[in-house]
Formats: structure tokens, C-alpha cells, sequence
């Protein structure tokens, strides 16, 4: 996971995301914090549902940015939102304005803050370069999450002893703006707009109708959601869990809450045995038992030790589910909605956290404190057997590389291509297969195809004159279809061959949508256009 770091774009994207998680958990516990002086426990409970509602409604139709623009704009748009409303959050609480008026631009700070998940989640394809690298990104990116649960709320604390709430907005908004210029120089594929402007209901609307034709990946974003429902159960439960079943002092909620960070940073280092793995349900299925099945057993609690251990556990269990997911819609939800389906999956997030606050002093009403533990910990657990068959379909048929990646991947041309975008491409080759003595292409003909040959050889001639042979990982065809000429040769196979082939438009929207891409086909094709040059022209 440390080699992803070393790369440029990913680098960036991923400390802009560890300021984004920082910032977000340091305003959240401030303006807990603020809201519980001004009128206790119901103010705090107020504000973080006058936070959560909002964001819910916002995330889908917010999320409509990355899948309608460059999603490297798109981080840095968010970022900067976010930096403006924490901000204007920061100016409210100086002037001491009304508990309303700071609840409001908590509000909208809150809704600024959904716009980063989704994208980011959506642009980690794109600059990721191969499966292994998605997925360790992905890691990383859960990682964060779990120092993020320690650095934010270490950082509020000192910040709120030493100047008060206000300071940590302003502090935060300077977070989220560094964060916003370190996705500035993200090189992202671009993506071809659409020639209709959709209204952003219709756009949201898209990523939830894409979620009703495809019922697994409904079904894992929908379990994913019912996740954050039990960590919004635990945050009241491990209060009841330090104060009445242990009987341990008030600091003593805030330790064992830490452990669960503690936790979701070993198990995101954890995850890294997934790369490599074709199939990740089975990652989704040990997530969602590791984080159901300690939660049932905390209720034996006779211990802080027991009780730490457990914790622990689950917090491993929540980062094994979120890469495991993450990586899994990433691979088989298209392109086009991806920033859309994350979106929605926000919504999903920051509804799960309010319903699990709300229903936590229910369950233990009703079930008493050691039934709410078992209630909770069976909650995931039933919702996998569920959508268990769902989930399998979609690790089934999610989108991986097809068999002539690797020959795509090793050609000069296609180098900086994303993994997400050679993976698509691989799979819209087309194999042939020649015996010796059959002409490909014709000098003169319309250019409508790229080859590749994938085993056998070829010979190239120009007006009857032989240029060369092109072996196996060699390719042709490719200057008819940059310059929209005529083929400038003859090819004709010399033994038996297999060769792989893309259409022109699948050739074109992979090169001209990726301008490093494109400048080394175009160069590619002024060295075999070189006088004296006895190359491949095709």
C-alpha cells in the first residue's frame, strides 16, 4: 500500500482525502460539542440532525457533479464549498450568533461535505493504474477513515480548549482548501460530455434508476447503508456499554470509542490480501460477520478488556465491508453513474447514522442494554443472508480485465491509460483468427479497425516493397484511423495468427479522451510517417 503513495495523482487525492476526513469529524465534534453548552444533551441531538437530514436529501443530487464533469474539478469544487460554509460556520460562532443560524450553516457545510465520498470514490478508477492498485488505494482511502477517527476529534479538542468552537471551523475551512488545491493538478481521463444538459433531478435520477434495473449492486449499496446504521447505534451504545455496563468513568466512552479506529486501521491494513482476489464477496461476507458478530458478543461483557477486544474486532470487520464494497461497485457499476451511485450511497450513510441515533435508547428500552447489543449484532449479519445471492451475482459479472488486457497494457501507446479504462477496453476486443497467406488490410482501403497481433506473424508492404515482419505484442492499423486517411500498407499474414482487434470508435474515444495518450499515438504515427523511415505504416 506505501508504493500507491508514490504515485502523483493517487498521492494527492489520497492526503486531500485524510484532510477532508480530519476536517469533517473536528466540526462535527465541535459543533456537538458547541451545541450540548448552549442546551445539552437535546441541543446536541438537535444539530446532528439538523446536519444529517439535509446532507441525506443533498449527496445524491450533489454527486451529480462527478459524473457531469472532470472529476479532479469536481473534488476541488467540493473542497471548496466546504472551505467557504466551514468558513461562514466559523464567522456564526465568533459573533455569537443564534443557536438557529449556526445549526443553518452547520447545514450546509454538512451538505458541502457529501460532495467529496462519492467522487472520490468515482475518480480512484480513473488515476488508479491496475486492479492491485484500486484496491490498495482503496485500503489506503479506509486507512485514512480509521486515523481520521483520532486526528479530527484530537484536534477539535485541543483547538476548542485552547481558542473555542470557532477556531476549528477556521482551521478546518484552511484544511479543506489545502485539500482542494492538492486535487487541482489530478490528471484524470476526460470524459466526453453529453450534448443534452439534464437538470440535476434528472441526472440523480439516473444513478437511482440504474440502482433499480440492477438489483445487486442495489443490494450491496443498500447493505452498505444498513452499516452506517449500526455505527450510528454505536455511537450511543458504547456509551451505555462504558457507563452502566462497565461501570467505567465518563473518559472511558471516548477510550473504547477509539478503539474502533484502532481497529479499522489494522483491518484496512489488512485488506491488502485482496489484491489480487477476482472475487471480493467473500471479503464482503467476513466483513459483515466480523462486524455483526463481536457487537452480539460485547452483551457477555464483563470486562474492559473483553469489551476492548471486541471493539477492536469491529472496527476491522467495518474496513474488510467498506474496501471489499467499495471495490466491488468500482469494478461493476459503468463509469458513466459511478459518482451517482456513490452519491446515493452517501445519502444512505448520513441517513443510517441518524436512524441508528434514534433507535439505540429504543432497543434498549424495550430489549434492555445487553438485548440492544445482541439486536444489533444480528442486524448486518440477517442482511447478508438477504442479499448473499445478489452479492455473488454481481462479484460474478463484475467488470474485470478481459483476456487481451495484457496486451493492451504492454503497448507504448495505450501506457497511460487508467486500469479502469483498459479494463473496458479489453473487453471491447475482438479476436480473429488467420491462416498464413490472408490479407488483413489493403493499402488504399478505409481504415476501420486497430490490430494487435496475438500470436503468428505478419508481413507489411508498401506498393509491392517490404517493409517488415510484426511479431506477437506488435500492432498496426492505427494511422488511418488518427489521421482519418486511407490505409498506407498492406498487411498479410506469413503463418497462422490470432489477432485482436478494436473498431474505430472504441480505438479514438480511448486515445483522443486521454490527452497523454493521445500525444503518444500521434507521435507513434509521425515516426512511421518519417521520410526514410521504414517502419509500420498502416
Amino acid at each position: 500500500m506505501i508504493a500507491v503513495l508514490r504515485g502523483g495523482s493517487l498521492r494527492r487525492v489520497l492526503l486531500a482525502f485524510l484532510l477532508f476526513n480530519t476536517a469533517e469529524l473536528a466540526v462535527w465534534v465541535a459543533l456537538l460539542v458547541w451545541a450540548f453548552d448552549q442546551y445539552g444533551a437535546n441541543g446536541a441531538g438537535a444539530i446532528a440532525l439538523i446536519q444529517l437530514i439535509p446532507a441525506a436529501i443533498v449527496a445524491p443530487l450533489g454527486s451529480v457533479l462527478g459524473d457531469r464533469m472532470a472529476r479532479n474539478r469536481a473534488l476541488a469544487l467540493g473542497y471548496g464549498l466546504q472551505a467557504l460554509f466551514m468558513f461562514i460556520t466559523g464567522v456564526a460562532l465568533a459573533e455569537d450568533a443564534s443557536f438557529a443560524v449556526v445549526s443553518i450553516c452547520g447545514a450546509a457545510a454538512a451538505c458541502a461535505v457529501t460532495l467529496t465520498r462519492p467522487v472520490h470514490n468515482a475518480i480512484l478508477p480513473d488515476i488508479a493504474w491496475g486492479p492491485n492498485e484500486l484496491i490498495a488505494a482503496n485500503s489506503v482511502s479506509s486507512a485514512i477513515q480509521g486515523v481520521a477517527f483520532f486526528v479530527g476529534p484530537a484536534a477539535s479538542g485541543l483547538l476548542l480548549a485552547v481558542w473555542g468552537p470557532a477556531a476549528v471551523l477556521f482551521v478546518m475551512a484552511v484544511a479543506a482548501l489545502v485539500a482542494g488545491a492538492l486535487t487541482v493538478g489530478v490528471h484524470v481521463r476526460r470524459r466526453q460530455q453529453s450534448e443534452v444538459i439534464e437538470s440535476f433531478l434528472r441526472s440523480a435520477g439516473d444513478g437511482f434508476r440504474a440502482l433499480r434495473a440492477d438489483r445487486p449492486a442495489g443490494m450491496l449499496v443498500a447493505l452498505v447503508g444498513a452499516q452506517f446504521v449500526i455505527l450510528g447505534l454505536m455511537d450511543i451504545m458504547v456509551v451505555v456499554l462504558a457507563l452502566d455496563l462497565l461501570a467505567l468513568p465518563q473518559s472511558g466512552a471516548g477510550y473504547l470509542t477509539s478503539v474502533m479506529g484502532i481497529g479499522e486501521i489494522l483491518g484496512a491494513g489488512a485488506t491488502v490480501v485482496l489484491v489480487g482476489r477476482r472475487r471480493l464477496g467473500p471479503a464482503i461476507a467476513f466483513g459483515v460477520l466480523v462486524v455483526g458478530i463481536p457487537i452480539g458478543l460485547i452483551a457477555a461483557s464483563e470486562s474492559a478488556w473483553w469489551a476492548v477486544a471486541m471493539l477492536g474486532a469491529f472496527g476491522a470487520g467495518t474496513a474488510f465491508l467498506d474496501v471489499g464494497a467499495r471495490t466491488l461497485l468500482q469494478r461493476s457499476v459503468p463509469a458513466s453513474v459511478l459518482s451517482r451511485i456513490f452519491g446515493i450511497q452517501e445519502g444512505m450513510m448520513m441517513a443510517g447514522l441518524a436512524i441508528g441515533s434514534a433507535l439505540a435508547p429504543i432497543l434498549v428500552l424495550v430489549l434492555g442494554e445487553r438485548g440492544a447489543f445482541v439486536a444489533a449484532g444480528a442486524l448486518l449479519p440477517a442482511l447478508l443472508l438477504i442479499s448473499w445471492r445478489a452479492i455473488r451475482l454481481l462479484d460474478a459479472r463484475a467488470l474485470l480485465p478481459g483476456e487481451g488486457f495484457a496486451l493492451l497494457e504492454a503497448l507504448p501507446m495505450f501506457a497511460p491509460l487508467p486500469q479502469r479504462i483498459l479494463e473496458e477496453l479489453s473487453w471491447s476486443l475482438s479476436g480473429i483468427e488467420l491462416p498464413a497467406g490472408r490479407e488483413v488490410i489493403r493499402e488504399g482501403d478505409v481504415g476501420d479497425r486497430f490490430f494487435i497481433v496475438k500470436s503468428g506473424e505478419v508481413l507489411v508492404t508498401q506498393e509491392g516493397r517490404e517493409l517488415r515482419t510484426l511479431g506477437p505484442g506488435e500492432q498496426f492499423g492505427e494511422i488511418a484511423l488518427l489521421r482519418d486517411i486511407p490505409r498506407t500498407a498492406t498487411v498479410t499474414t506469413t503463418t497462422a495468427c490470432v489477432l485482436e482487434s478494436l473498431d474505430r470508435e472504441d480505438f479514438l474515444a480511448a486515445v483522443t479522451g486521454t490527452p497523454h495518450v493521445h500525444a503518444a499515438a500521434h507521435g507513434i504515427v509521425d515516426e512511421h510517417l518519417s521520410p526514410g523511415d521504414d517502419e509500420t505504416p498502416s
